[in-house]
């Protein structure tokens, strides 16, 4: 029985059928913004991030990840770069480029860039990089997997479980500190009005409670916004449904 579900999901995935209507690009939320004068700080801050840019592991941790997305620096108001996949290496743009739907749109501290290029130099993430990398897309991650034509369906929403209000919790398994304070991470996710809304901070008696290590927040976004996008064949399809259940069932805590 479970077994026919799955293909039956998987047959309306490939059929495009009982999806609900296409949500409005985020890129119509944000503006350009400037792209002179920069200041010291913020030219520094461009700099760390095309540094960062060059380096092989960044473009290998970035492929298939996004197409493109806008980095937003928090303590800079009114500047944004656009980082872009190109020929297997990654670009950075002043400015936001609106003329792009981007898969991401990530706000970061100067301390978050300033920290990307130490992150990849060396071509691996040790277990703090990998959670600071993983908070740091955790939110924009979330809302940039409910965005997929994929997950739009009724269907499928129903078969993974995904109606309802789910609170989801990424764990912090090395104590990692943020101003004197352990760093919290957690998302209310609900469906209204035919659309996904997700919030910082755990709201309401949720229907189901998630809590993710940074790997397995990875490897989720990884199957939903590389993998199954990817997936051309109903085989592929079914597998990379299978994997996202497989992360879901061990996260799921009620």
């Amino acid at each position: 029985m479970k077994k026919t579900a799955l293909l039956v999901t998987i047959s309306a995935v490939l059929a495009g059928c009982g999806r609900d209507p296409e949500q409005p690009g985020l890129r119509t939320r944000y503006e350009r913004g400037r792209t002179d004068n920069f200041s010291a700080a913020e030219l520094r801050l461009e700099k760390a991030l095309k540094d960062a840019a060059r380096l092989p592991a960044a473009a290998d941790f970035a492929s298939g990840m996004f197409a493109s997305a806008y980095i937003i620096p928090e303590e800079h108001p009114g500047i944004g770069f656009t980082v872009r996949q190109k020929d297997g290496a990654v670009e950075v743009e002043r400015g936001l480029d609106t003329a792009v739907e981007p898969t991401l749109v990530i706000p970061l501290s100067d301390e978050g860039i300033m920290n990307a290029y130490s992150f990849f130099k060396d071509g691996k993430l040790d277990e703090t990089e990998e959670f600071l990398v993983a908070n740091a897309l955790f939110k924009p991650g979330w809302e940039a997997s409910y965005r997929i034509p994929e997950l739009r369906s009724r269907l499928v929403s129903r078969y993974m479980k995904l109606d309802g209000l789910l609170h989801a919790v990424l764990l912090n398994p090395g104590g990692v500190r943020f101003k004197g304070r352990p760093v919290k991470n957690e998302l209310s996710v609900a469906r209204v009005s035919g659309q996904w809304v997700i919030f910082s901070g755990l709201e309401g008696t949720p229907d189901a409670r998630m809590e993710l290590s940074p790997k397995d927040a990875m490897e989720m976004y990884a199957l939903i916004m590389r993998d199954l996008p990817r997936a051309e064949t109903f085989g592929q399809k079914r597998e990379v449904m299978r994997k996202f259940s497989e992360v879901r069932a061990r996260c799921l805590k009620n």
